[in-house]
């Protein structure tokens, strides 16, 4: 049996996608200190081949269906994702289109199909021959042309009809990489110089005073420092959330929906002399959040577990960054246009309106609640949180001034922006006497 080679991995983790609704993730989105050795990430070229699967998803399978008309049986879907894969190769990849052609079909045996070799490499030459003419009819429809599903591109016209374009057009280009700098170690431009001396280039961003975009992405571990907590990678929207607590030595804190931890870690950074305690339902991201606790030097209590059953006092500051549609985050995770649908909306705005309530019982009365998603849609944002508020006597909104983006009636969104920053959503939220 040969090695897999870096397109029969591809397909194999696209098909976890596609055929079995999983989310596509790698370790190094963990962001932890590159200790484990055992178990690598796939190759840069193959995590590129499944993102852009994934971005160009639409478009890339309208290609696929126009040059095969008769549908592969079940058991070959991986020839089709296969296909998706070398097309993906020939329109984005800077390398002549044979070069993508030869990898895709080599593919089929290590795949255990070199019968279709020939399928293979006809299809693909063919796409070469028709793409100018295929590329004019993709843009025929709503879903090719935008490369985000029907649902979606209608919540988001209905959401925001002047942005709507603007944000699937975000959504369709790779993200920055964007630091978080430990400022209870380094400063920004001590930083700064150490990345310029390792031949890194970054920029400060205003608003964001832990915060430097790289010019370029790179892994963890080419960060200086990293493994001994000098930085974090964080996106610049996630960096503004801690902040709005208004940390103070002493506060007793609650992170209610924690991990991995990059909020956890920021809330420590800013105030290392609170008493925070972090809860998370899933104990493998417990693990990770711990693992970048011990990273940046940094102590709190986690707990592994359901918030809902969450019974451990009062606090009297609380940050709730609620489980969401994360569609304010697709172009770092493309997977989400594919397993997310328009049910699942109504479902998600369920849950988060009880993890609110159930929050909102830990608070005391003259606390302060952090409530923010990574979601772009007003019935998880918005909507409701106006709704929580109108139902309750002892709650006010408070402004958040020191954030851009769109003022609402509760709370700020930002949109994603073209190499700048992601979809978020943040409310201020004071208990009262009523």
């Amino acid at each position: 049996m040969t090695e897999p080679n870096e397109y029969e991995t591809a397909v194999n983790l696209l098909a976890g996608v596609l055929q079995h609704g999983k989310p596509l993730i790698f370790r190094d989105q963990r962001h932890v200190a590159p200790l484990d050795t055992q178990k690598r990430d796939p190759t840069p070229l193959c995590k590129q081949i499944c993102y852009g699967v994934l971005r160009d998803y639409y478009r890339l399978t309208f290609y696929r269906d126009s040059l095969v008309t008769r549908k592969l049986p079940s058991k070959q879907a991986d020839l089709e994702i296969l296909l998706l894969c070398g097309i993906y190769s020939i329109c984005s990849l800077k390398r002549p289109a044979h070069t993508s052609v030869n990898a895709t079909v080599q593919t089929t045996r290590h795949l255990n199909k070199a019968w279709a070799s020939g399928f293979i490499n006809g299809v693909l030459r063919n796409f070469i021959r028709r793409r100018n003419d295929l590329e004019k009819r993709a843009d025929e429809s709503t879903e090719t042309r935008w490369n985000h599903p029907e649902w979606l591109q209608k919540s988001l016209r209905c959401a925001w009809p002047e942005d709507a374009e603007n944000i699937m057009v975000a959504n369709n280009d790779p993200a920055p990489m964007t630091l978080r700098i430990n400022l209870q170690k380094t400063d920004i431009a001590r930083y700064q110089q150490q990345l310029m001396s390792s031949g890194l280039k970054s920029t400060p961003i205003a608003g964001a005073p832990s915060a430097l975009q790289l010019h370029t992405a790179v892994s963890v571990d080419r960060l200086p420092g990293f493994s001994d907590g000098f930085a974090s990678v964080q996106d610049e929207a996630s960096q503004l959330v801690a902040p709005l607590l208004s940390l103070e030595p002493g506060d007793k804190v609650l992170d209610a929906c924690a991990a991995p931890g990059g909020k956890t870690c920021h809330l420590l950074e800013i105030e290392p002399e609170i008493r925070l305690q972090a809860v998370d339902v899933d104990p493998e991201r417990i693990r990770y959040l711990d693992d970048n606790l011990r990273r940046l030097g940094l102590n709190c209590d986690t707990v592994s577990g359901n918030f809902l059953d969450y019974e451990n006092g009062l606090f009297n500051k609380i940050l709730l960054d609620v489980p969401c549609s994360a569609t304010g985050i697709i172009r770092r995770h493309p997977d989400i246009k594919l397993l997310r649908n328009s049910a699942d909306i109504d479902k998600l705005s369920d849950i988060q309106t009880e993890l609110l309530n159930h929050a909102w019982k830990h608070l005391e009365t003259g606390g302060l609640l952090i409530y923010s998603t990574c979601s772009v849609l007003p019935q998880e944002n918005e909507q409701l949180v106006y709704q929580f508020v109108q139902s309750r006597k002892d709650v006010i909104v408070l402004p958040v001034d020191s954030v851009r983006g769109n003022a609402l009636k509760s709370g700020r969104q930002l949109l994603p922006q073209l190499q700048g920053h992601d979809g978020f959503y943040m409310a201020r939220l004071r208990k009262v006497v009523p």
